[in-house]
C-alpha cells in the first residue's frame, strides 16, 4: 500500500532514494578542491550545516544539482541517481596533486526521505530527534544501535527530512515507518509533489544542454553564488548575471482542459511558432485538479499571466504562473538560508 496525497499533506509518507549517490570527501585540500568545482560557496560551512549547489561544465551547462553537508571533518555530497556516477568519475579525474579522497558510500548506507506535514512527529514516534528547522541542518541519531543522519530537506513543499540509513537496519527501519502509518510514496505521486514544490529532476526537466541560470530565480538563489570566486562554469554564469537574464527560463504554468501534455510538447504564441516546450505536467491537487506543467519559455513570454498556445491535439492554452503552487522551503524567496552557509 502506498501513501495518498492527502496522507502526505496531513501526515507523512516516505521516498525511497536508495539509488541516489552518497560520496564522502576528505583530505586537507577538500575545501579548496570542491570550492573550485561547485557553484555555491562552501567556505561558511560548519559541522551540522549544509548548502544546495550545482556542478557545471566550463560553458555553464548543468552536470548535476546536489547538496553538500559538513560532517565529521569532511564533506558529504548527496547527488541524484541520474548524475552521481558520471559526476563522481569527473571529480576523480580532476584530482591531480590535491590531498582529496572521494569515498562512495552506497554499499554501506542508503537515502530515504520522510516528507509531509507531520514528518517530525513520525520521526519522534520512532525515537529520533528531528534536525533543526534550517534547510540542510543535520545531525546523527542512534536507532537500533545504528547511526542515522537526519537532514532537514523539503522535497514536497510540505516539509521533510532526509535520512541516511545503514543497510544493516534498512528493512527494519522501513517496516518501522510503515508501522507508524507512514507509507511509501510511489513515483507518480512523487512527481506531483515535486512539481507542486518547484523542484526539477535531472534528465527530465533539464539536460546537459541546460544552463544552470536557466532554471529560474528560485534555483539560482539557492544553488549559485556570484561572489565566491572561481569555479568550473563561473565565467559564463557571471556573464549571464551581468547581462541580467538568460534567453529562456524554466517556469510553471496552468494548462487549460484535462489532457495532460506530454514531455516535449511545443509552446507558441500567435506571432511565433515556438517559444518553448514542456518538460513535464501533472494533475495538481494544489490547483484543485487543474493541470500543472513546467517548461522552458523564452523570457519575453515568461512573465506571469502570459497566455501561450500548447500543441496538444486538440490545441489548448497555458497561463504562466508566478511561482510553484507550494514552493519548497529552500526555494522560497523569504527562506532563511543563513545556516546553509553558502547561499548567494
Amino acid at each position: 500500500m502506498n501513501a495518498r496525497y492527502e496522507q502526505v499533506a496531513d501526515y507523512a509518507g516516505w521516498l525511497n532514494l536508495t539509488d541516489w549517490g552518497l560520496v564522502r570527501v576528505v583530505g586537507t585540500d577538500r575545501l579548496r578542491f570542491l570550492q573550485g568545482q561547485t557553484t555555491n560557496d562552501l567556505r561558511g560551512l560548519t559541522e551540522g550545516t549544509g548548502v544546495y549547489t550545482a556542478f557545471c561544465t566550463p560553458t555553464g551547462q548543468l552536470l548535476s544539482d546536489a547538496y553538500v553537508l559538513e560532517a565529521e571533518d569532511g564533506f558529504l555530497l548527496v547527488l541524484p541517481a541520474d548524475t552521481w556516477g558520471d559526476l563522481t568519475a569527473r571529480l576523480s579525474e580532476a584530482i591531480i596533486l590535491d590531498d582529496v579522497v572521494l569515498m562512495p558510500l552506497q554499499e554501506a548506507v542508503g537515502l530515504l526521505s520522510v516528507q509531509g506535514g507531520a514528518a517530525d512527529e513520525v520521526l519522534e514516534e520512532m525515537g529520533l530527534t528531528p534536525p533543526p528547522a534550517a534547510p540542510l541542518a543535520h545531525h546523527l541519531c542512534y536507532w537500533q544501535k545504528a547511526q542515522i543522519r537526519l537532514v532537514r530537506n523539503d522535497r514536497t513543499g510540505f516539509g521533510g527530512v532526509d535520512l541516511i540509513v545503514p543497510y544493516a537496519v534498512m528493512e527494519e527501519f522501513r517496516t518501522a515507518l510503515i508501522a507508524t502509518a507512514c507509507l511509501p510514496i510511489d513515483d507518480a505521486l512523487a512527481t506531483v509533489l515535486r512539481y507542486e514544490a518547484g523542484i526539477p529532476q535531472a534528465g527530465v526537466d533539464w539536460s546537459e544542454r541546460t544552463l544552470a541560470a536557466e532554471m529560474g530565480a528560485a534555483f539560482v538563489r539557492s544553488h549559485i553564488s556570484y561572489t565566491k570566486g572561481c569555479y568550473v562554469g563561473q565565467e559564463v554564469l557571471m556573464r549571464i548575471h551581468a547581462r541580467g537574464h538568460t534567453n529562456r527560463t524554466w517556469v510553471p504554468m496552468r494548462i487549460q482542459g484535462m489532457t495532460v501534455p506530454s514531455r516535449g510538447t511545443t509552446l507558441s504564441v500567435p506571432d511565433r511558432a515556438e517559444v518553448g516546450w514542456i518538460t513535464g505536467a501533472v494533475h495538481s491537487p494544489a490547483l484543485r485538479g487543474a493541470i500543472l506543467a513546467w517548461g522552458f519559455v523564452r523570457n519575453e513570454y515568461a512573465q506571469p499571466e502570459t497566455t501561450l498556445q500548447v500543441a496538444t491535439d486538440p490545441p489548448t492554452q497555458a497561463v504562466i504562473l508566478p511561482a510553484a503552487p507550494r514552493q519548497a522551503n529552500h526555494l522560497n524567496a523569504h527562506a532563511d538560508l543563513t545556516t546553509s552557509a553558502g547561499s548567494p
